[in-house]
């Protein structure tokens, strides 16, 4: 008797992980998901599925892919491999582990990039008015959120660009690197960029009450543009021959 009742316990378990491995992935269109949330076109299974639209208050951040890690349930985890961003309207796409512990959501080793003037619109005012191109591409080692930004996080932004413009002229800057750390939501960047024209660093600490400081310079290099070194006798250097700047404020 006993045989059969755990043969029978056997079975009935097999059929629940069945069932569950086998759930429609479209079992999103009957949660109750945000109001500003919005999935469509969502096929395969809970466990391995794609949506082909994902928006966000009406921004769509285009078509996601996940996979999900039965062996991370083990381990009070709830952790998938995701790709996202085909068909935004931002251009944004990536790829990433994202994952959902006792503690709160937390992203690993996420590669996402989009155009930089897609970012514009959502930065500080620039004080010059500056054309800029290229792509922004964003690495995130690892990040654990907490409220408003993260409980800690570290990762890497380069803005992939040869050159910026202004009224005054072109000049040549190449790729930027910054590094990304963040702890207890408040979230400090220290970068910088060398080229045959010009050399600059900047840093800016972001506060979890949406306050920024930042601090930036410039040196001009030996191939420095003739019709832009005119422009700089309105400005005073500091010892080193950078020319430092300041920001703060608000979000």
């Amino acid at each position: 008797m006993k045989k059969y009742l755990l043969l029978g316990l056997g079975c009935l378990l097999v059929l629940l992980v069945s069932a569950v491995a086998n759930m429609p992935a479209r079992i999103i269109n009957w949660l109750p998901l945000p109001a500003q949330l919005t999935v469509e076109g969502a096929s395969g299974t809970v466990w391995n599925g794609q949506a082909q639209s994902v928006a966000w208050q009406g921004q769509n951040f285009g078509q996601l892919q996940w996979k999900l890690s039965v062996w991370k349930l083990f381990t009070a985890k709830a952790e998938a491999q995701v790709r996202f961003g085909r068909g935004s309207d931002m251009g944004v796409i990536g790829r990433g582990v994202v994952g959902y512990k006792l503690s709160g959501p937390y992203v690993e080793n996420l590669v996402a990039s989009l155009p930089v003037n897609q970012l514009m619109p959502y930065l500080p005012p620039i004080p010059v008015p500056l054309d800029l191109d290229g792509q922004l591409e964003l690495t995130v080692k690892s990040l654990n959120y907490a409220a408003p930004y993260c409980h800690d996080g570290e990762g890497t932004l380069v803005w992939n660009t040869q050159s910026l413009s202004s009224p005054m002229g072109e000049l040549q800057v190449g790729p930027v690197v910054a590094d990304i750390n963040c702890k207890d939501s408040v979230i400090d960047v220290k970068g910088s960029q060398q080229s045959d024209q010009v050399s600059s660093g900047f840093s800016a600490t972001l506060q979890s009450n949406k306050r920024y400081k930042t601090h930036a310079w410039f040196k001009p290099e030996p191939e420095f543009p003739q019709n832009l070194s005119s422009q700089l006798k309105w400005l005073k250097p500091n010892r080193s021959g950078q020319y430092e700047f300041d920001y703060d404020g608000r979000f």
